[in-house]
């Protein structure tokens, strides 16, 4: 199985990122690697699946609390996106797995 480097987003952090883009930011500060069915995978020769997709990873990321959303009254609660990086580094990659599948 090839896997695929996955690059951050374009645009900065304090824009508005998209669960998809939060999942690229978190997935390329670790190296984690785009399989081609689109789940998100650790290791190069141990292959570990992390999460589903992208969009799951950063999904789970805001509703573990390792991203912070500003919300303005009446939206979405989406604005712009803060990365709390101790938070995520401090777990291993079998703990996001699992946040991830619950």
């Amino acid at each position: 199985m090839k896997l695929t480097a996955i690059d951050p987003p374009s645009r900065s952090f304090s824009r508005w990122l998209t669960d998809e883009e939060v999942g690229q930011v978190l997935a390329s500060s670790r190296g984690w690697r785009l399989a081609p069915d689109g789940g998100v995978m650790a290791g190069k020769i141990r292959k570990t699946r992390i999460a589903p997709s992208l969009t799951a990873l950063g999904a789970t990321a805001a509703a573990a609390r390792w991203i912070s959303r500003a919300s303005a009254p009446g939206s979405d609660g989406s604005g712009p996106t803060h990365i709390m990086w101790g938070i995520f580094n401090a777990r291993t990659d079998a703990e996001i797995a699992a946040k991830v599948g619950e």
